[in-house]
């Protein structure tokens, strides 16, 4: 059976935002596009459009037109203009409503800038990656073990259609603090950092991709192939699914995409809290850990990959 080392319980969204008012002093009307935008600064919702650019062929636009459009999405024009430079399907806000995001895109257009609308619910993110944790090759038939169980699932080379690859990336900074009569004092603190590489597997029949993380993959499929290291073995896995799955697109554009996807889709850090008393008068310490990892704006930036894959 494979075990999950990975399997950690996340703690809820704790991200706090206001509304924002027009001030009693002025009065202001604001298009539907704007209202949206001002409440897209609200934690992430599963009713949310996405307004994703696409690129031009050039990797550029006149400054001018490249002013407007900032001002249209509300960013700044470098920003903006480090997105186009990417030459890559991103997205560049959210609205709440579907008329908001037809606001945004018509008027993008207007300015000679095409980009599409993806509605969050078609990235299908209520649904759990599968896990995998081992494979076995045949000529035709690529068949995966998931994570926790000896359930199998298979599929053929040419229903493989998407590659999505990067790296995940784990933050844990550990305080502790001493009070003692009303006064705090950190007597300790731990900054863990871990990454690991990361491959979903998409296949035609499916909107729920394959995952495999390298830490708790079993390389053996790799056969006289294997590497002496995680590393090694994880890129030599990634090129025999790219030989043998001909009809897959291989994405490896994550890594460059990561800053922009902060806009729409910015890591959350999470923190806990937890109090214990320690020996002598008056002491407790508090231990306050908070952990930042990218899991979920990787699997977002997956799913988008995906959506735009199957409606090019």
């Amino acid at each position: 059976m494979c075990k999950d080392p990975v399997a950690t319980a996340r703690g809820s969204d704790t991200k706090q935002a206001h509304r924002i008012m027009p001030g009693e002093e002025e009065e202001k009307q604001i298009t539907t596009a704007e209202a949206d935008l001002i409440a897209s600064s609200l934690p992430l919702k599963g009713n949310d459009y996405y307004i994703v650019l696409l690129p031009t062929p050039e990797g550029h636009v006149e400054e001018p037109i490249l002013t407007e459009a900032a001002k249209l999405l509300q960013l700044k024009t470098a920003v903006l203009s480090r997105i186009v430079a990417l030459r890559q399907p991103l997205p560049a806000t959210r609205t709440t409503t579907v008329e908001a995001a037809r606001e945004i895109t018509e008027a993008l257009r207007a300015l000679g800038i095409e980009s599409t609308t993806v509605p969050s619910h078609e990235l299908h993110l209520e649904e759990s990656s599968k896990k995998i944790c081992a494979f076995e090759f045949s000529d035709e038939v690529l068949t995966a073990t998931l994570v926790g169980s000896n359930a199998r699932v298979s599929a053929g080379w040419d229903e493989l259609i998407l590659l999505v690859t990067g790296r995940l990336v784990l933050s844990r900074i550990e305080v502790e603090e001493r009070r003692r009569r009303g006064r705090k004092q950190t007597v300790n603190s731990r900054h863990l950092s871990a990454d690991e590489s990361v491959l979903d597997v998409y296949l035609a029949a499916s909107e729920v991709n394959w995952r495999i993380r390298a830490s708790s993959f079993d390389f053996s499929c790799l056969g006289s192939g294997r590497s002496v290291t995680t590393f090694g073995n994880f890129r030599v896995l990634m090129n025999v699914l790219r030989e043998r799955a001909t009809k897959a697109q291989f994405d490896d554009s994550y890594g460059q995409a990561r800053s922009a996807l902060e806009i729409v889709w910015p890591l959350e850090p999470q923190t806990r809290i937890g109090d214990w008393r320690r020996g002598g008068a008056g002491k407790v310490d508090t231990a306050t850990v908070t952990t930042t990892d990218n899991e979920d704006q990787f699997t977002r930036y997956s799913r988008l990959r995906h959506y735009l894959r199957t409606r090019a």
